[in-house]
């Protein structure tokens, strides 16, 4: 297992697939030129940002803070093990 901190300091490529190899698919959204889905990894929420082309990854980023799921709250219902007094 690893954490989000230590996640998000792994090159991208090895993000991207960790993610997609040992995490949970949850849903998508559309931002601008990119399709960024979610994805529930170990004890925490994962971004992928796809390009247009959907076929290029430009971001991947484990969610550290509440703030950060707020895109998707209108949407679908995430557990919430992120501690609102942290930020």
């Amino acid at each position: 297992m690893i954490s989000p901190e230590d996640f998000n300091n792994l090159p991208p490529h090895q993000q991207a697939e960790l993610a997609l190899s040992q995490g949970h698919y949850l849903h998508h959204r559309i931002r601008g030129w990119c399709k960024i889905d979610l994805y529930w990894l170990y004890d925490f929420y994962v971004e992928i940002w796809f390009l247009y082309d959907l076929k290029s990854v430009g971001l991947v980023r484990a969610l550290t803070n509440y703030h950060s799921l707020d895109p998707y709250a209108d949407t679908i219902r995430l557990k919430l093990s992120i501690n609102k007094e942290k930020e």
